[in-house]
């Protein structure tokens, strides 16, 4: 019984940060892991902040690289921080720290990460989703996402989020009644709701009084499983940020806990290996949610094409194959074909995928999409997708600038 080891991963030390930002790495122990808990340096001793969750599916690397310890599939953990709640209001330096506890009580500090906050000059909406939580369970047809938001009070004149809710879009990726809809923005949630305690901690934003909104989501029309879930908002001022990325689970009687990472196809790599790789029409991918984005063509090289994004980002890849033909997907875990991580979908009658990685998702993925033309000729395109901090190291020392 060695204890735990692993890795804190994000964010990078050095970054300057605003609003919510992700806290992730991953662990394993050779008995089981209890917890992982993210604390900050103060007073000479450790302020706790919270406790990271463990998402499945996320690190199939770690998974392929440690196979006989348990739990490996549930290897990447993370949290969620607002950094307005940290002490100062987010404004100044913080060191983090990621201490993780095995089941008999053994700790290791995966690591510490200096970060400079800078609150006071943020400009993007921030908020938070309360509803579900962080790996929480949604049922039956009227379930309430709730959440909030608010927008810095910087600007002339001064922006606001419509009380209507109109630039709030509450995306969910998944398949509605047996169809891909990947990442889909189901709508606007009632927003304009006061709450005492983010008015109280928020005095004299645009949205102080009416910080809080909800989302009702029907979950009987999906199937039972893990999905991803997200809020973008818009200001008056036209800038967008995404809040509360998290995992949560749909359960209407099923096994919500069988992802779709760990699932068995029952195929190889050796399945595939006869089937010759496309390089004739290569990919095109655009990132984010902004529907006017410029399409990019991303570098090929030894037959696989490598594409970049950060944490929480989303992306689309369109395979550009023949509109005729019918395509698939894996993700690669060592020699086994599995189903595409969580919070992905593939429509097989465009060839396009979507992705909107959440908590805890960072590396690199590889993937494999199989074209089957309407003559039974198979091509396949090799992509790995790199997942790369939110947050990088800042390359301007502002310490003295913020404090």
């Amino acid at each position: 019984m060695n204890g735990p080891f692993g890795s804190f991963d994000s964010p990078a030390d050095g970054a300057l940060v605003s609003g919510s930002i992700a806290v992730t790495g991953w662990v394993l122990d050779d008995i089981a892991m209890k917890s992982v808990k993210i604390y900050i340096e103060q007073g000479g001793g450790l302020l706790y902040v919270g406790d990271a969750n463990f998402v499945e599916g996320a690190r199939p690397d770690r998974e392929e690289a440690y196979p006989d310890h348990p739990n490996n599939s549930k290897a990447g953990w993370g949290y969620m921080m607002l950094t307005h709640f940290l002490p100062g209001g987010g404004n100044g330096t913080y060191t983090l720290h990621a201490i993780a506890t095995d089941r008999t009580g053994k700790s290791t500090t995966l690591g510490t990460k200096t970060i400079i906050c800078d609150n006071a000059n943020a400009v993007k909406p921030f908020g938070a989703i309360d509803t579900p939580t962080q790996g929480g369970i949604a049922f039956g047809s009227d379930f309430a996402i709730w959440g909030w938001a608010l927008t810095p009070p910087s600007g002339t004149p001064p922006c606001g989020v419509p009380t209507d809710g109109s630039t709030i879009n509450v995306w969910v990726g998944g398949v509605v009644d047996g169809e891909i809809q990947p990442q889909a923005n189901l709508g606007h949630p009632v927003y304009n709701l006061y709450r005492a305690d983010i008015a109280a901690l928020f005095p004299g934003y645009a949205n102080t009084d009416g910080a809080a909104g909800y989302f009702v989501l029907d979950t009987t029309a999906y199937e039972d499983g893990i999905y991803t879930l997200q809020w973008t908002v818009t200001d008056s001022c036209g800038r967008t940020a995404g809040i509360g990325s998290r995992y949560f689970g749909i359960t209407n009687g099923g096994d919500m806990f069988e992802s779709a990472s760990s699932k068995v196809t029952g195929l190889n790599t050796a399945d595939i290996s006869c089937i010759p790789v496309n390089q004739q029409d290569p990919v095109k991918i655009k990132k984010g949610f902004a529907k006017d984005r410029p399409y990019i063509t991303p570098a090929i090289e030894n037959d696989t094409t490598y594409i970049e994004i950060r944490e929480l980002e989303r992306i689309e890849v369109h395979l550009q194959g023949s509109p005729l033909s019918e395509y698939s997907g894996y993700l690669v875990c060592g020699n086994q074909l599995r189903p595409l991580p969580i919070g992905a979908a593939l429509d097989k009658n465009k060839g396009i995928f979507y992705w909107m990685p959440g908590l805890a998702f960072s590396g690199d993925y590889q993937l494999v999409f199989i074209e089957t033309a309407p003559n039974g000729e198979m091509s396949r395109k090799n992509i790995n997708i790199r997942i790369v901090p939110e947050y990088p190291p800042y390359t301007v020392d502002l310490r003295e600038i913020i404090n």
